[in-house]
């Protein structure tokens, strides 16, 4: 299909700033818009014991959900207009920023992705990342709140330990390797829209 939109597909561990990169490309790119997997997975509502016998069963990111996700993302790709779950609607002209972190690994998705980027940031530093901003959200609620996000940030910690990082681990050796472009995530935000907007402009051209 020449009339194709090109989707670009943004993957990282939690924290590498996947969310960042794809909303500043979209800019960058004009004509742009972005779908994320993360409004349609329910994987994160799976139990650590259903997580950890997931991964004791080859961690095939084939066999997690998303419902709708492609429809959405072929509808996109071939120039119809989406409704979002937040009520908007969403129609793209010329690039679709995809956040994916499963990158080509989900068969549903893997054949409209045309060019997959990888934001390359070590797993300590990513958890530190997304630490960082779950506390600065804490300290801008009152007592009991914090109290509560206290409690979770303590079970998400011992699911991290136990589960979280297997994930983020089989997550980093399946999907870095399909990338046609790695990013260092260690750069500014704006190296890496420049880096990855001119890679994206050349596979277009090409």
């Amino acid at each position: 299909m020449s009339n194709a939109r090109h989707v670009v597909a943004i993957a990282a561990p939690i924290g590498g700033g996947k969310s960042a990169l794809a909303q500043a490309l979209a800019v960058a790119l004009g004509e742009a818009g972005t779908l994320a997997f993360d409004d349609y997975e329910v994987a994160t509502q799976m139990s650590p014991q259903k997580l950890q016998k997931w991964l004791l069963a080859g961690a095939d990111f084939g066999n997690l959900s998303a419902p709708g996700l492609a429809q959405a993302l072929f509808a996109l790709r071939n120039g119809e207009a989406v409704a979002l779950s937040d009520g908007q609607t969403l129609a793209i002209a010329r690039h679709l920023v995809f956040e994916m972190p499963l990158g080509r690994s989900w068969p549903a998705t893997a054949q409209s992705i045309d060019t997959l980027i990888w934001i390359d940031v070590p797993l300590d530093l990513a958890l530190a990342r997304r630490t960082r901003e779950w506390i600065a959200q804490l300290l801008q609620q009152d007592p009991a709140q914090m109290q509560q996000g206290l409690r979770w940030l303590h079970d998400y910690f011992d699911q991290y330990a136990h589960v979280i990082h297997a994930v983020l681990a089989a997550q980093q050796q399946t999907v870095r390797p399909q990338a046609d472009l790695i990013l260092d995530g260690s750069k500014s935000i704006e190296i890496l829209v420049a880096e990855a907007i001119e890679f994206v402009r050349t596979r277009v051209a090409a």
